[in-house]
């Protein structure tokens, strides 16, 4: 790798290509010299103070005069020159500097008076020249504080004329060196000793540096001590350089608490990195303190700059106001450097990797190798501009140090640190650097250019020219020669005449690519001027060639064009003030600048064209994104001609997926400016995008501006990401899709509602708000044209019924028409072939004309009548963003009432409209506004962790996507999609699988989802088994959800060895139940208790909806049959709610469960605690401990008979597992021995968990069941007779299995039991003859007569219809015998008063 020839300043580098036109190349005379260094001083003589231009080489001082740069004097320094020396002045601020030369080589030397700020650099260089010739000044052993091990090491120390050298005692290299010129302010610090001493002599020293670098600490060694070291840094750098050091003598700072602030710089910016790159940092010798002598790339052995340079790996850190150099093992921070210092980006064009940092304040430049350097090169240059709002450079070479006039220096900076924020050329220095280029220019177009090296004069010119004058320009008022520009448009290469279409130029060499990239980068700096500007413009040729250079092969070439474009039609980094300007002469300009350059259509295609490659640099891409921007994107767009406007319309949409591969740009300011140039594509032309959206899914667009649009901080680049998400996803199902895989579904159902204050006439009309600005105005602008119809959002398309309509249509309405072909141009390449439709079709769009003002009312005012393009959704619901609660239709209000502060949920509204009509369906600001609130509804939890959770995952996606994007080059194409460009290049494709993405909710992974609603919160709020009254979307369909859900919770919870799902965990060898349903988790053993919950309030709400249920049966016996008391319990609720429907009582009666429903009703006297009822009586109610009761018998594993025992007992033995289902059991008054498991009672009594309900509460809500049972089947028919035989229902509980069980009831003593037993005997007793005389063998009387409590209106009721119809005489014609007195027909007779008989008999139950 030979950088020597490349890149040291040799003649020949430098001397511009031959022009073509020339025939023959006369001899070259001598070139000027490469000057190491150039500085504007003032000469002081006899004859007073000029200012001459002080050059400095290895071989000769030479002085020139600023005004023709005529050489007034030169002094060779091998021998005219013995040396330089500063003029101490009374104070700091003084610039003058002697030098010691003589002029005939003989005589004897005397010293030349100059002035100039920039003293201590000139001091400096004039010293290194004669460097062989000069001594050290003083040496001293030292001793180095190395922070990593905290280490005293010794070195030797040199003091110099410019600065201070590190040397190593046993190789002897230079390890570290300062010049005096780079030291800062203090320049040195003294250290404390510790513990309140101070000491000059034993707590070292600190040499603090410019630039960003880490300071030195040293400490005298023995033989000499610190006052002496500082005493003699201070005289040499005054006496020599003229610089006077500060030294802190303070002592505040100790060694510990240095080596403290030494860690903490360590640290580096505090700022949020942009962007990290690993890259090599080539440095020269001494670490890269060094200064190089000229200009020298050479790579040494050791890699780095140099002999002695060497090359380390460094991670390169951008933040927004800094660039960092990282150490990569440990992240410490070795260099921080504002991005304001940053001058210009230098991209080497001979080597593919390298690259290099130029600053404006004294630092050295930075060189980089790196294999990422072009999207590096982009990232810093895009927040160099941004944040600077300046244009920055990017070269090809080095800027050559004898090119600049005062080069910055640190010293300087320090002196005059108020440096103006942008770097703007003074009038003063504009002028002068143009009249030596107008001089050189007039020089090289003379007689065509045959005075011998007046190309190479010019192209010195040219090249001092650029490194003098900032990049923003010359100032905008001063005059540029004519001259100057047409030499400069004659050096420019000759456009070939070939088709747009065709492929860019073969890559010209480096050498050639540099020049003319130097010719371009000066013609941008002179067309900074209004006068250059109007010149240029007005010569064809001159476009022409400028424009030709958009086909070079160089992207270099290309990209410094690209960015010449951007800046004369007013885009690209800069002062935008003037775009508000309607009316300016600015304005006036751009407009006809954007003419003259695009009044050719191939123009347009060229410049996109440069998009297509797949390897297109990204510096180029950023250049030419510039250019669309300040054409399509408003404001710039209002000074754009509408046919350049729509032509570059159609092709920048034509680029596909090319486009949206721009998304992944390292620049953010491109990433944002494709965006708006979607929403512009979008908003002019909506049959474009619409064939656009399913290339931002598959590239993944989609996915980064969903990113952007939830999580952006409020702003113009979250409203644009949130208006191409509306405008590609609406009413687009794969992205609806995606949508619902990544948000629940109670978010995205925002999506379809209808926000309160729409009207019918808004929602018809919501196509003018997706119209820009530009495109009413002129639409009003040709509002009394004689056009039939106007194109429309939706189809593109005028409605015309004739050729004449036609025809004015092409002419006037310019937009882009696409038919089945593709987009189709007619014989004029500006014209638009427009296809007829039927004028039956309707669209809003063909409206747009009478909505707007008239043509005479002022700009201003249109502005008021129309809406921005921002709100495009066509209602003001974005507006009230900041509500927390958003009523939306009366139905709802009951939720809102019970979630106050919540907001209500979404209510869908189904709307059909056109396809393709442009308009937006959806309710993208509700689901935004809703997006930002808290959730915590039974459809929808969402809140802070939930949106992180979401966030991290979509990072994660766009973050891998970005990766495989990187390695596409290195995808096989074997069975990879490709993508032809132009019919010759064909490159692999990759296509993000977005069918496949969904996002997982950790934070929700034990919530219960069902049927999109959380169980949970669906069941919190209802009390005591009530029905709430939330709105749900489908009741059907959530509660045969429901029910599928509780069937398959029955599966999952088949597990080995009986584990449970909570037991399982995640694993591999296990199935995932996270997603059985909606964004919930498994649930665990509890899931079907919920689901049975919800069933039951969900059939008592919507049991109208619903209807019969099929799976009564198998609520019944499950009901029977479960071993969880818990469920057993909440079906109980369940089925209580099932019997309002006549099939599902006939279907639990079938599988039995009136039987069922008396045996849960025998709980009651389980009941340890009972309603307390007062008594008022003498007697003392006795409190003795009952023991219970010893009834049951079981045979053992032994077959021994154990017992009698009472039932806590058995749980005990069950417990213990001495007893299973199959063992026999027999309790006092069976008649047979049973098996366990066919016993209910012990069945029951085996279950697990914890009960839910009290024995009370299953006792009433049985006794309700057997009340709905009873009442499902009437018995008596319309006509008012009794229906035999007697119903099922009524049969079955009239048996002796049931009867009794349900009078003993009355015996528990609870009131609302003994109520609902009473009633329920006399509802079973009525118009059942059989029941009826047998009711009295139950003992229900005497029970009754047994309450103590004060409701006995049931009892009373039963009591007088059943009475006197007993048969305990023995027979049933004596039960009804009326010859009998009162008191021996009644069955209560021998227990009440006859008088009491009589009342109740003659009062019916009122007594």
């Amino acid at each position: 790798m030979d950088f020597v020839s490349r890149h040291t300043a040799t003649p020949s580098d430098h001397t511009p290509p031959a022009h073509p036109a020339s025939s023959s190349a006369p001899a070259t005379p001598l070139e000027e010299p490469e000057y190491l260094a150039r500085y504007m001083v003032i000469k002081h003589s006899w004859r007073g103070r000029y200012k001459r231009i002080l050059c400095i080489s290895n071989h000769a001082i030479i002085t020139l005069d600023p005004s023709t740069l005529s050489m007034t004097n030169s002094y060779d320094v091998s021998c005219d020159f013995e040396g330089a020396a500063p003029i101490i002045g009374r104070d700091d601020n003084s610039n003058e500097f002697n030098i010691s030369v003589r002029t005939d080589g003989r005589g004897k030397f005397k010293a030349i008076k100059f002035s100039s700020k920039y003293r201590a650099s000139i001091l400096t260089e004039l010293h290194r020249i004669r460097w062989n010739r000069l001594g050290t000044i003083a040496e001293y052993p030292v001793l180095h504080l190395r922070r990593r091990t905290s280490e005293w090491v010794p070195f030797k120390m040199k003091v110099t004329y410019v600065g201070v050298e590190v040397i190593d005692l046993k190789s002897g290299d230079l390890r570290w060196c300062l010049d005096f010129r780079d030291m800062d302010s203090p320049a040195i610090v003294l250290l404390g000793e510790g513990y309140g001493k101070k000491s000059v002599d034993h707590g070292g020293f600190v040499l603090c540096s410019l630039y960003g670098r880490k300071s030195k600490a040293f400490q005298a060694a023995s033989g000499t001590s610190n006052a002496t070291i500082i005493s003699n840094l201070t005289k040499t750098a005054l006496s020599t350089i003229g610089v006077s050091l500060v030294v802190d003598s303070s002592q505040s700072l100790t060694i510990t608490e240095y080596m403290k602030r030494r860690a903490k710089e360590a640290v580096g910016a505090e700022e949020t990195p942009l962007g990290g790159w690993s890259v090599t940092r080539l440095r020269t010798a001494a670490h890269g303190m060094l200064h190089s002598v000229g200009l020298s790339l050479a790579i040494g052995p050791k890699g780095g700059l140099g002999d002695s340079g060497d090359a380390v790996s460094r991670q390169l850190i951008l933040t927004k106001v800094s660039l960092v150099e990282r150490r990569p093992e440990n992240y410490e921070a070795v260099i921080v450097r504002p991005l304001s210092s940053v001058s210009a980006l230098v991209r080497l064009a001979e080597e593919p990797q390298m690259f290099a940092v130029e600053f404006n304040d004294g630092c050295p430049i930075h060189v980089y190798a790196s294999t990422s350097r072009d999207s590096l090169l982009a990232a810093v240059l895009d927040v160099l501009q941004t944040e600077g709002q300046c244009p920055v450079p990017v070269l090809p070479r080095l800027t050559m140090p004898g090119h600049r006039i005062d080069p910055p220096c640190g010293r300087v900076h320090l002196q005059y640190p108020q440096q103006p924020q942008r770097p703007v050329a003074d009038m003063e220095s504009a002028t002068m650097h143009l009249k030596h280029l107008a001089a050189a220019a007039k020089d090289a177009v003379a007689e065509g250019g045959s005075i011998p090296g007046s190309r190479a004069k010019l192209w010195r010119r040219i090249r001092e020219f650029n490194a003098c004058i900032p990049f923003s320009g010359v100032p905008p008022s001063v005059d540029v020669p004519e001259v100057t520009l047409m030499a400069l448009i004659t050096l420019l290469p000759a456009a070939p005449n070939l088709p747009p279409e065709s492929l860019p130029l073969p890559p010209p060499s480096p050498k050639a690519a540099a020049t003319v990239i130097g010719f371009v980068a000066c013609l941008r700096r002179l067309l900074a001027s209004k006068s250059a500007a109007s010149h240029v413009m007005s010569f064809p040729a001159a476009v022409g060639r400028i424009m030709g250079l958009l086909r070079n092969g160089s992207e270099g070439v290309a990209a410094a064009t690209t960015g010449l474009i951007a800046m004369l039609i007013g885009g690209g980094p800069g002062d935008t003030s003037m775009l508000a300007d309607t009316k300016g002469e600015q304005h006036a300009t751009i407009m006809h600048t954007k003419s003259v350059l695009f009044a050719e259509q191939s123009n347009l295609i060229v410049l996109v064209n440069r998009l297509k490659p797949i390897s297109v640099s990204p510096l180029l891409s950023m250049a030419v994104v510039e250019v669309l921007e300040a054409i399509i994107c408003e404001p710039h767009s209002e000074t754009t001609q509408y046919t350049v406007f729509v032509e570059l319309l159609r092709l920048v949409a034509g680029l596909r997926r090319r486009l949206f591969a721009l998304f992944g740009h390292p620049a953010e300011s491109v990433r944002e400016t494709v965006a708006v140039i979607m929403r512009s594509i979008a908003e002019e032309d909506a049959v474009a995008a619409e064939s656009m959206r399913d290339a931002a899914l598959r590239d993944g667009a989609l996915l980064r501006h969903l990113l952007h649009a939830f999580y952006l901080p409020a702003g113009e680049r979250r409203d644009v990401s949130r208006q191409l998400v509306a405008l590609w996803a609406d009413s687009y199902q794969p992205a609806l899709d995606l949508l619902s895989r990544v948000l629940p579904p109670g978010l995205v159902a925002y999506l379809h509602t209808r926000a309160n204050g729409i009207s019918a006439e808004d929602i018809s009309n919501q196509e003018v708000s997706l119209m820009s600005r530009r495109q009413r105005r002129l639409l009003q602008q040709r509002r009394h044209r004689p056009v039939k119809g106007i194109p429309s959002q939706g189809h593109n398309m005028p409605s015309v019924s004739d050729a004449e309509g036609s025809d004015q249509a092409r002419q006037t309405s310019g937009y882009a028409y696409r038919g089945l072909d593709g987009y189709r141009n007619s014989g004029d390449p500006n014209s638009v072939q427009v296809p007829s439709i039927h004028s039956s079709l309707n669209h809003a769009g063909e409206n747009f004309s009478s909505e707007l003002p008239a043509v005479g009312v002022p700009p201003t005012d249109q502005s008021s009548a129309t809406a921005p393009p921002d709100n495009y959704a066509g209602h003001s619901g974005e507006s009230t963003e900041t509500n927390a609660t958003v009523t939306r239709d009366s139905d709802v209000g009951a939720s809102g009432s019970q979630n106050s502060g919540l907001p209500a949920p979404a209510q869908v509204v189904v709307e059909n409209a056109l396809v393709g009509c442009g308009r937006l369906l959806l309710n993208w600001p509700d689901f935004w506004r809703a997006f930002g609130l808290d959730h915590n509804r039974a459809d929808l939890i969402w809140n802070e962790r939930t949106r992180q959770e979401l966030m991290e995952s979509l990072q994660a996606e766009v973050h891998k996507l970005d990766l495989e994007k990187e390695r596409t080059e290195d995808i096989v194409p074997g069975h990879t999609s490709k993508e032809t460009i132009n019919g010759q290049e064909a490159v692999p494709r990759i296509s993000w699988n977005y069918t496949e993405f969904s996002v997982r909710y950790p934070s929700l992974a034990k919530e219960v989802c069902v049927g999109q609603y959380y169980l949970r919160l669906l069941l919190e709020s209802g009390t005591g088994g009530r029905a709430q009254d939330f709105p749900l979307r489908d009741p059907v369909a959530f509660f045969r959800a429901l029910y599928h859900r509780f069937l398959c919770d029955a599966d999952t919870g088949l597990t080995v060895d009986g584990a449970v799902p909570d037991e399982m965990g995640p694993s591999d060898d296990w199935c995932d139940m996270g997603r059985l349903d909606g964004f919930g988790g498994g649930g665990g053993s509890s899931v079907r208790e919920l689901c049975a919950r919800a069933m039951a309030i969900v059939y008592e709400q919507h049991y109208n909806t619903i209807g019969p249920f099929e799976g009564t049966a198998h609520v019944t016996v499950l009901l029977d049959r479960t071993n969880d008391r818990a469920l057993r319990h909440r079906l109980l609720h369940l089925l209580k709610v099932l019997m309002k429907v006549l099939s599902n009582v006939e279907a639990c009666v079938l599988v039995g469960g009136c039987v069922l429903a008396v045996d849960l009703l025998t709980v009651v006297h389980e009941a340890s605690e009972r309603t307390a009822i007062p008594l008022q009586s003498n007697l003392i109610a006795a409190t003795a401990f009952l023991e219970p009761l010893k009834e049951w018998m079981f045979i053992d594993k032994d077959n021994v008979q154990v017992g009698p025992v009472e039932k806590d007992a058995i749980r005990r033995f069950w417990s213990i597992k001495e007893i299973d289902w199959t063992t026999r059991c027999r309790a006092s008054g069976m008649p047979d021995w049973k098996r366990l498991r066919d016993i209910r009672e012990l069945r029951w009594a085996m279950a697990v968990r914890v009960p839910v309900l009290t024995p009370i509460q299953v006792g009433d809500v049985a006794l309700s069941i057997l009340h709905s049972m009873v009442a499902a089947h009437s018995d008596i028919d319309d006509a008012g007779e009794i229906v035999t035989p007697t119903p099922r229902v009524k049969r079955i509980l009239s048996s002796s299995r049931c009867l009794p069980h349900i009078a003993q009831a009355m015996l528990s003593g609870e009131p609302t039991i003994v109520d609902a037993a009473a009633a329920l005997l006399k509802a079973i007793v009525t118009r059942n003859p059989k029941a009826m005389i047998r009711l009295y063998s139950t003992g229900a009387f005497y029970f009754a007569l047994a309450y103590p409590g004060s409701n006995l209106l049931s009892i009373a009721q039963l009591f007088s219809v059943t009475h006197v119809y007993q048969a305990f005489h023995g027979g049933e014609e004596a039960a009804v015998s009326s010859s009998l007195p009162l008191a021996k027909r009644s069955v209560l007779g021998g227990l009440l008063p006859e008088s009491l008989l009589y009342v109740l008999e003659r009062s019916s139950a009122s007594w």
